[in-house]
């Protein structure tokens, strides 16, 4: 990683650049879904990327953008799960496929989390799947906790960071 690095809000104008980073960055999640479930997946990440809700943080390297991570400062809003009143939330957290072990995904979560107690917030929490084992060590690392309260059935694995 360089020291260009750059986390930012995301232009109006790099919506479809961000969620085409997406979409390879899960693409190799795809062999373990139905092609029904896949393609909710990844229409429910297009309206959340183009959704008002939210903040959408990028983190661009020498001009490319190469991670990003949607902050709700309101978990409320981020129209997944029950969270409780008073807390954030995480979504979409996302590496460029080449661009990975470089500190990307790090930076976001850490901007996420310094944005959160800025505004006095005592509590974050976000969705992971079983699957995505960089995503949860990466969480784990930084100090999120699982909160199996929040567990989908079937789907979704819910962690929590106390701020």
């Amino acid at each position: 990683m360089t020291a260009e690095v750059r986390i930012r809000e995301a232009a109006g104008a790099e919506l479809d650049e961000i969620e085409k980073l997406v979409h390879e960055a899960y693409l190799e999640f795809r062999p373990i879904f139905p092609a029904d479930i896949w393609q909710a997946w990844m229409d429910n990440i297009s309206q959340t990327i183009h959704a008002p809700e939210g903040l959408l943080l990028v983190a661009e390297d020498r001009g490319a953008i190469q991670g990003v991570i949607k902050f709700y400062a309101d978990a409320g809003q981020s129209a997944l799960g029950h969270w409780p009143p008073g807390a954030a939330a995480m979504r979409i957290l996302a590496v460029r496929p080449g661009s990975r072990g470089r500190g990307y995904g790090t930076l976001l979560v850490r901007e996420c989390l310094r944005r959160a107690r800025e505004l006095g917030l005592r509590l974050i929490y976000l969705y992971t799947g079983t699957f995505m084992t960089q995503a949860r060590r990466l969480y784990e690392k930084l100090g999120f906790a699982r909160a199996p309260e929040f567990d989908g059935d079937p789907g979704p694995i819910a962690y929590r960071l106390e701020l």
